[in-house]
């Protein structure tokens, strides 16, 4: 579903989400804080990847609130299935886990957004509306630090330098914007946004702000499935 079709899907009516979170008490939270507005309405919550899957197909919503850590199942695996439906929801992962490579897994999931459990969630009812609108948002708590587990890596890792370069770009950094930050040079960057696009199997970098469904499926595509499986992190929600 395109970005426009999802604008127009949601445009003059209420927004109906699933939340899909393991803590009965952050579901509780997040439903208190949407049930404040006018435009916002939970039509149901799940606690395991099974659960949160078959309500997606049952309940059809707009907009689907999901952790990475669950219980029973993995969130990422959820994000593709969601994504691989006939009519799939918008995604906004909401989680602890905040590391670049986390971001990039998430990215390459199909997520259309990513809202840190540290942020301030007066924002989080607006960026529910921006992701249902067709934007994809990322609000990335600034302060965390990568949490990589090597021992569940199977793809390709990123270094330490490559995370910090990533976690830029998927803020909508230039390149020349990302080396004013980091104190590179424009080359330097550039060089590391090559290994990055060739290690999440993109094309370019404007395909980490495409619908899965719009991404090339040239050879890189099948390194986007392995990066999403293997990129693991030390989970800590």
């Amino acid at each position: 579903m395109s970005a426009g079709t999802t604008a127009k899907r949601n445009s003059g009516r209420e927004i109906q989400a699933l939340l899909v979170d393991d803590h009965p008490v952050t579901r509780f939270g997040i439903r208190s804080l949407l049930s404040t507005t006018e435009d916002l309405r939970v039509v149901g919550e799940a606690g395991d990847a099974e659960e949160a899957v078959r309500l997606t197909v049952r309940l059809k919503p707009d907009l689907v609130v999901l952790d990475l850590r669950l219980g029973k199942g993995d969130g990422m695996e959820v994000c593709r299935e969601m994504k691989a439906l006939p009519v799939p929801p918008r995604v906004l992962v909401h989680t602890a886990l905040s590391g670049p490579d986390d971001l990039a897994a998430v990215a390459v999931a199909g997520a259309d957004g990513y809202f840190h459990k540290g942020e301030e969630y007066l924002e989080f009812p607006g960026v529910v509306r921006r992701v249902c609108g067709g934007e994809r948002v990322w609000f990335v708590d600034k302060e965390a630090e990568p949490r990589l587990d090597p021992r569940a890596s199977r793809g390709p890792a990123l270094t330490p330098k490559e995370r910090e370069v990533f976690a830029l770009m998927l803020k909508r950094y230039s390149n020349a914007e990302v080396a004013r930050t980091l104190y590179m040079s424009l080359p330097t960057v550039k060089t590391h946004v090559k290994h990055i696009l060739g290690k999440t199997g993109l094309k370019s970098r404007k395909e980490l702000f495409l619908p899965p469904g719009a991404r090339s499926t040239a050879p890189g595509a099948a390194a986007r499935g392995q990066v999403a499986r293997g990129v693991r992190t030390a989970r800590t929600n």
